[in-house]
């Protein structure tokens, strides 16, 4: 079992999928495979460029992982089949949280007997300015439909920027009460 330390003095804390595939001698298309199907815990941004940001220890752990369990990280049989139209040899990509397709759903009121110590205990793992990406996250409403409560004046929120902070406490009490409408 190879000794992979040495990573964490030559690379920053954390990396690109970029510095990723290289560090780990694979091509781009297995990594992205790794990212996207949760092997790597990273954060996945969503933008073209510079999409992921993945810490050089979990790296490390990977690599010792898969030279322990290489059964574990080998690819679906049709992921480099030359022989296979292009279409079949792309990897089918698992559901992965964050995304807006695969986001949570938060449950009704009709669902919940006390919905807003649920909110409150939903609410609980994310800081108390949260960003609209969390929200999106955590709600499954876009981010259109985030912006346009804060200018509606419905939740509470700052602007860093072009960036929206929208208070927890207030989308707490602006869901339940639009729970409470319906």
């Amino acid at each position: 079992m190879a000794d992979y330390s040495f990573l964490a003095k030559e690379y920053p804390k954390t990396v690109s999928k970029d510095q990723f595939y290289r560090m780990c001698h694979i091509s781009k298309n297995t990594a992205k495979y790794y990212l996207d199907n949760g092997f790597i815990p990273c954060v996945d941004t969503g933008k073209k460029t510079r999409r992921y940001t993945i810490k050089t220890k979990d790296i490390i752990a990977f690599l010792e992982d898969r030279d322990a369990n290489p059964s574990k990280y080998y690819l679906p049989q049709h992921f480099n089949n030359p022989f296979l139209p292009r279409e079949q040899r792309r990897y089918k990509k698992a559901p992965h949280n964050g995304r807006y397709k695969d986001c949570y759903k938060l449950k009704s009121i009709r669902e919940v007997p006390e919905y807003q110590k649920y909110l409150s205990q939903q609410f609980k793992e994310y800081p108390d300015m949260m960003t609209t990406q969390q929200l999106r996250q955590l709600t499954g409403h876009s981010i259109a439909v985030i912006i346009s409560w804060c200018k509606d004046q419905k939740v509470r929120f700052i602007v860093q920027g072009a960036m929206y902070r929208v208070q927890k406490q207030s989308v707490i009490s602006y869901l339940y009460a639009r729970e409470m409408q319906s």
